[in-house]
C-alpha cells in the first residue's frame, strides 16, 4: 500500500482516485470546489482536504512529507506544476502532472528534473491519439498496440450477417487466423470468455494477435470497409488539433466544423491544409452542405456531451460508416453503454489508466513481474495487462495446460523476442517474455496474481 496525494477532484482526479481506492491506497484528495470535494468524500473511501494544492500549509495538512506519490491534475496547468515542485521540495519523489499548454508541456522536458516530474499526462493529446488509431482500421472501435507493437487488440461489434456470427472459439483460429477473443460484452454482462463461448450478432468482442494477424482476420470479417479517407470532426478545440497534428500530413481528407471564430483561426493557422468550416455542427442542414452522408468517418470532440451524443447519433442513422464520440461524463457513458453508439472516448479514463499503470508499477518495481502497459476494455470493467517475466518466475517452462488460470482471467499472448505467440496448452512462458493476460479483477500485479500449479 501507497501514500498517494491528488491534487484536483474533477473527472480526472475522481477517476484516478476511485480506481487507487479500490487497490487499497492510502488516498488524500485536495480540492478548492466545496461540491466536488463532498462528492468525492461521499462516494469513495479517501481522506479529504479543502484548499489550494499548491499551498505550502495544505500540503503539510494532507501529508505531503510522508507521501510515495502527488498526482496534481487540477484545471490549471501552472498550479499542477507549482505544486509538483513544492512536493519535490518538501520530500515526495514521484510526481505526475496533468500539462494541456503546449509551452508549458515543451518547458517540462528541460525542467523535469527540478520538477521531480515523473510523468505528465494530456488527456485531450491521448484521446486524439485514440481517435487516430480507430481511423486507420476499417471495422475496429478501439485499437491497442502491446510490446512495441508486437501485438495488438481491436474490439469489433458483430454485425448481422457477419462471418463470425455462431462460430465457436474453440473454432475460430482454423477459420479466421491466429487471433483469440480476450474480452467480450453482450448486452450488460462482460466476462471472459471460454472454448465452448459461442459468438452472436451484437457481441463486442476484443481480439488479440500479431498486427499482420489483426489485419488478416479484420480483412475476413469486413470484405467492404476500407480506412477511413475522409473524415469530418464537430468541435475545433484542443481535441481537434491535435488530431489535425496527426493526420494533416496523412492521406485523411480532414475537415473540422467550429462554431467560434476564434478556433477556427487557430486551426487553420496551424493546419493550413486542414478544411475549417465556420458554423453548428449540430445543425443537420450544416452537416449536410457539408457532406456529412459521403463521410467515412464522423468525430465528434466537442466541449458538450449532450451535443457530441446527438450529433453522432444522427451521423450513425445516415449510414455513416464510423462514428467515434468524446464524452467526459461516465453516468453517460453508462446509459450509452447498450450499444447505441459506435466508438465511445472518454479522455478521464485514457488518464486514468496511465496512472494506475504507473502506480503498480511502482508498486511491482521489486517484484517477479513487472507491468510494462495497462489498457481498460468495456467502460473499465475488463484490464488488459502486459506483464514482464524474470527469471524468478516460479511457473518457467511449465505447460499452460498443466496451470490453473484464474476463471476471471485469460492468459492472451506471449511476446518472445520479435514474435507474437496466440497460446495453446502445449505453449510454455519462458524468462524474458512478456506475457498479455485479460481479466476482469482489479489490482492484479503479476502473473502469479493468476496463475498456480494444477
Amino acid at each position: 500500500m501507497m501514500k498517494i496525494i491528488i491534487a484536483g477532484a474533477g473527472r480526472i482526479g475522481y477517476s484516478i482516485a476511485q480506481e487507487l481506492a479500490k487497490e487499497n491506497h492510502d488516498i488524500t484528495v485536495i480540492e478548492q470546489n466545496e461540491i466536488r470535494l463532498k462528492d468525492v468524500s461521499n462516494n469513495l473511501d479517501v481522506l479529504t482536504y479543502h484548499g489550494d494544492a499548491a499551498g505550502y500549509d495544505i500540503l503539510v495538512e494532507a501529508g505531503v512529507k510522508d507521501a510515495d506519490l502527488l498526482i496534481a491534475v487540477t484545471r490549471d496547468d501552472a498550479v499542477n506544476l507549482l505544486c509538483c515542485l513544492a512536493a519535490r521540495k518538501m520530500g515526495v519523489r514521484h510526481t505526475i502532472a496533468r500539462v494541456r499548454n503546449n509551452d508549458y508541456l515543451r518547458q517540462t522536458v528541460y525542467l523535469k528534473d527540478e520538477l521531480g516530474l515523473s510523468m505528465t499526462i494530456n488527456p485531450e493529446e491521448e484521446t486524439a491519439n485514440e481517435i487516430s488509431r480507430i481511423l486507420r482500421f476499417p471495422i475496429a472501435l478501439k485499437v491497442e498496440s502491446f510490446a512495441n507493437s508486437k501485438a495488438e487488440t481491436v474490439e469489433i461489434k458483430v454485425v448481422e450477417n457477419s462471418g463470425l456470427c455462431n462460430v465457436k472459439l474453440s473454432d475460430l483460429r482454423s477459420k479466421f487466423g491466429d487471433v483469440l477473443v480476450c474480452a467480450a460484452k453482450r448486452g450488460a454482462e462482460v466476462f471472459i470468455p471460454r472454448g465452448d463461448f459461442v459468438i452472436q450478432a451484437g457481441d463486442r468482442l476484443n481480439v488479440i494477435g500479431s498486427a499482420k494477424e489483426i489485419n488478416k482476420f479484420i480483412d475476413k470479417i469486413s470484405s467492404h470497409g476500407h480506412a477511413a479517407k475522409k473524415v469530418m470532426v464537430f468541435g475545433g478545440g484542443t481535441t481537434a488539433y491535435y488530431l489535425a497534428k496527426q493526420l494533416v500530413n496523412t492521406d485523411i481528407s480532414l475537415k473540422i466544423i467550429e462554431k467560434t471564430k476564434e478556433g477556427c483561426a487557430v486551426i487553420k493557422d496551424a493546419f493550413p491544409k486542414v478544411n475549417v468550416v465556420y458554423g453548428n455542427g449540430n445543425n443537420p442542414e450544416l452537416l449536410g452542405e457539408e457532406g456529412l452522408k459521403v463521410a467515412d468517418a464522423f468525430v465528434a470532440t466537442t466541449g458538450d456531451d449532450d451535443d457530441n451524443v446527438i450529433t453522432s447519433m444522427y451521423a450513425m442513422s445516415l449510414g455513416v460508416g464510423r462514428v467515434i464520440t468524446k464524452i467526459k461524463e461516465s453516468h453517460i457513458v453508462k446509459m450509452l453503454s447498450n450499444n447505441q453508439l459506435d466508438s465511445i472516448i472518454q479522455p478521464s479514463s485514457i488518464a486514468t489508466q496511465r496512472v494506475v499503470r504507473y502506480v503498480r508499477s511502482m508498486q511491482n518495481a521489486y517484484d517477479d513481474s513487472g507491468i510494462d502497459a495497462l489498457y481498460y476494455l468495456f467502460d473499465m470493467d475488463v484490464e488488459i495487462l502486459e506483464l514482464r517475466i524474470k527469471d524468478t518466475f516460479k511457473f518457467a517452462n511449465i505447460p499452460l495446460k498443466d496451470l490453473s488460470v484464474s476463471h476471471d482471467a485469460l492468459i492472451a499472448a506471449i511476446i518472445r523476442k520479435d514474435k507474437c505467440i496466440v497460446p495453446s496448452g502445449d505453449d510454455v512462458i519462458q524468462a524474458d517474455d512478456s506475457v498479455i493476460v485479460s481479466t476482469t479483477r482489479s489490482g492484479v500485479v503479476a502473473l502469479e496474481d493468476l496463475v498456480e500449479a494444477r
